[in-house]
């Protein structure tokens, strides 16, 4: 019959000891380096600079609200001056379009902006119920949409995005749906709808695309992102109302850095917080950290570099944050 003196004697419990000793070492060697490569993922982000202040003069702002970033360009929807304005990197100011109307060209209260891969600038003319698209310098080229309830027809657009196939989503604000075009403006399909459960909106402002097609929508009213394929399909959602981390009051802008991270500005709670793309949150930064004084972010948007340009709406100025990850 086994013992357990047999077990002391023959050592057994000794091997017993240092297997359970290097199974714990091993696991605690593990733990703390998953716990490194976590905290390595996570993006530390610094204050570079600022450009803007309040006026009608090139370079000053009145309002600005939606920004994009193409090649070495920077784009401002600058809202209640009714234009759009157009800075190198560096913030030096090139050239603007845009006054106060209805005809082609013309804006009124222009929110979201956004490039695609040829160069061409489209404008949600929000106030105009309308998209209107531009060269990279700034001529006109089109215009699609007006105001209305049917397909094709917009209540107060707010974001718009570039996806595959050049496709171009527009968050339909108070018609609280997101709308596709071809980049020509020819209707595509559409999805959402008044409501708080999965795919429905309470209205939408930001919206981007992924590489992979993905489509983000900051969910306004309803406080939280929801995340679809190209054709609509829900996948995803994160975020309630609040002050925690990974809660939001009131956001508005979105943007994909090149890295997959999703920026997201939580205006309400004057911060822009950070997820990957499963909307595991990363970081914030605001006034309290690195952000200046006063700080208001609406518009939001990311270069190839990761660098994160900010539409600081109420102090009439893009800031520009820069990270090492």
């Amino acid at each position: 019959m086994f013992h357990l003196a047999a077990v002391f004697e023959g050592g057994m419990l000794d091997t017993v000891l240092a297997r359970r000793k290097v199974l714990l070492t091993a696991f605690a060697l593990g733990l703390a380096q998953r716990v490194a490569a976590v905290r390595a993922a996570i993006p530390r982000y610094v204050f570079s600079r600022s450009w803007g202040s309040a006026g009608t003069a090139n370079g000053r702002f009145d309002g600005p609200r939606g920004i994009a970033v193409f090649q070495d360009r920077v784009y401002v929807a600058d809202s209640y001056n009714n234009r759009i304005q157009m800075f190198t990197l560096a913030g030096t100011f090139s050239r603007k379009w845009g006054t106060f109307g209805t005809g082609n060209g013309q804006l009124n209260r222009p929110r979201g902006v956004a490039v695609d891969s040829r160069g061409l600038v489209y404008v949600a003319d929000t106030l105009n119920h309308r998209i209107q698209v531009f060269t990279i310098t700034g001529g006109f080229v089109r215009r699609f949409g007006s105001q209305g309830t049917a397909l094709g027809r917009f209540a107060d657009p707010w974001g718009v995005a570039i996806g595959n196939r050049s496709q171009v989503y527009i968050a339909d604000s108070s018609n609280n749906r997101v709308q596709v075009f071809s980049r020509r403006g020819r209707y595509l399909r559409f999805w959402g709808g008044r409501g708080s459960v999965d795919g429905k909106f309470s209205y939408p402002r930001g919206i981007a695309t992924d590489p992979q097609g993905r489509v983000y929508v900051v969910d306004g009213k309803n406080n939280r992102v929801q995340v679809f394929t190209a054709t609509g399909q829900f996948l995803r959602k994160w975020g309630r109302e609040g002050t925690a981390n990974g809660s939001f009051r009131d956001p508005r802008d979105i943007a994909i850095d090149a890295q997959g991270r999703v920026i997201v500005t939580d205006t309400g709670n004057a911060r822009v917080q950070v997820f990957t793309k499963s909307g595991r949150y990363l970081t914030k930064w605001s006034a309290a950290g690195i952000a200046p004084s006063g700080f208001d972010p609406i518009g939001v948007a990311a270069d190839s570099a990761n660098r994160v340009y900010v539409a600081d709406t109420a102090n009439n100025r893009v800031e520009v944050f820069t990270t090492s990850g």
